[in-house]
């Protein structure tokens, strides 16, 4: 089990990286930074004795290619890279970190560039601060997994930023049919509101030639066009094309629906403190419901389905009041989960 940890199985190129940002947090050894890096490595055996030397020939690196790299004086030697922090208010500071945050713990695999974002911003706060956070980034590493994500997230970042085509394969959400190869000019990168997963919006070149949305996680064999560039046209503008989205899917030149619902007395709290950016403003009624209308878009099928997950949410505390056919997949919906829950129960008790 010690070898699982070996310096061999980790990118060097991560690695230093990772030493980067962690000496521009402090000054420290190269027993600290192995246990840093390594925490789940016996100290003494052959595999933190290899780790040692990785450190060191990486701070023999970083000291040719790095020209603020400081080794101090005594025994053992510490090394340190200082940086001049830029000026954040306070708040600015709380709203960055926290958005981060919020993409780290929902990041598969081993989220290393979650943390490396952390780390920077983590610099911008006080050092009683970083030494809670620093906890609380301790299971670095040691979740397991695909690590597909965090490749395909490398991936869009350097084609969002360099401005080159992405071409990779993709399946429909609901995982039938067949992998389709798609190349996009990525437009944006946005966090589903819900699920904090990350999806790229971008124009599909490949088909239709439209705006299209993708979940970066279930993406594969993704290839930055590294030959071919482009330019994000004037005319796209996120606030339009999120007008009326309740996640990541755009509505711009969409169809859109008004649906009206009406929350049962012991929700309607929740709704009346607000905190909803598509609902209408809510009406109390004398009996303490409360019935108030949403704005959402519809997909190719003419239903709202970015909507409906948070109306479900609400199970029987919310009715849908319209239009019809909406009611209909609503109460359809609801029925057929009934329906499997008592043939369950039936089956339990034959």
């Amino acid at each position: 089990m010690e070898l699982e940890h070996a310096p061999e199985r980790v990118n060097k190129r991560l690695r230093l990286l990772q030493i980067i940002q962690i000496l521009r947090g402090g000054h420290y050894s190269v027993h600290e930074l192995a246990r840093r890096l390594y925490p789940n490595t016996g100290e003494g055996t052959r595999s933190w004795l290899a780790i040692e030397r990785a450190i060191q020939r990486d701070l023999g690196d970083l000291e040719q290619w790095e020209p603020l790299f400081q080794k101090m004086a005594g025994r053992p030697p510490r090394y340190h890279i200082p940086v001049s922090k830029p000026s954040l208010h306070p708040t600015e500071a709380l709203v960055l970190h926290a958005a981060a945050r919020l993409t780290y713990h929902r990041a598969g695999g081993e989220n290393l560039h979650h943390l490396h974002a952390l780390n920077k911003l983590g610099q911008l706060l006080p050092e009683r601060v970083q030494v809670v956070l620093r906890r609380s980034y301790s299971d670095v590493g040691q979740k397991r997994g695909s690590k597909r994500e965090s490749q395909n997230l490398e991936h869009v970042a350097t084609a969002w930023l360099e401005g080159h085509p992405l071409r990779f394969e993709y399946q429909k959400p609901n995982g039938s049919g067949l992998w389709r190869t798609n190349v996009v000019e990525p437009y944006l990168i946005e966090a589903h509101p819900q699920n904090l997963d990350l999806y790229l919006i971008g124009k599909e070149t490949s088909f239709h030639g439209d705006l299209r949305t993708f979940k970066l996680s279930r993406m594969k064999n993704l290839q930055v066009q590294r030959d071919q560039r482009y330019s994000i046209p004037e005319t796209f503008d996120p606030k339009a094309y999120f007008v009326a989205a309740w996640g990541v899917v755009g509505a711009q030149g969409q169809p859109t629906e008004t649906i009206h619902l009406r929350f049962r007395a012991d929700a309607a709290d929740r709704i009346l403190e607000g905190g909803y950016a598509h609902l209408s403003q809510p009406v109390r009624n004398p009996d303490g419901t409360v019935e108030t209308t949403l704005e959402a878009a519809l997909d190719g099928s003419g239903l709202p389905r970015e909507a409906l997950p948070w109306i479900y949410s609400f199970g029987p505390r919310v009715e849908v009041l319209g239009p019809a056919r909406i009611r209909e997949h609503w109460l359809g919906e609801l029925r057929e989960a009934v329906a499997a829950a008592q043939k369950e129960a039936v089956g339990e008790s034959a």
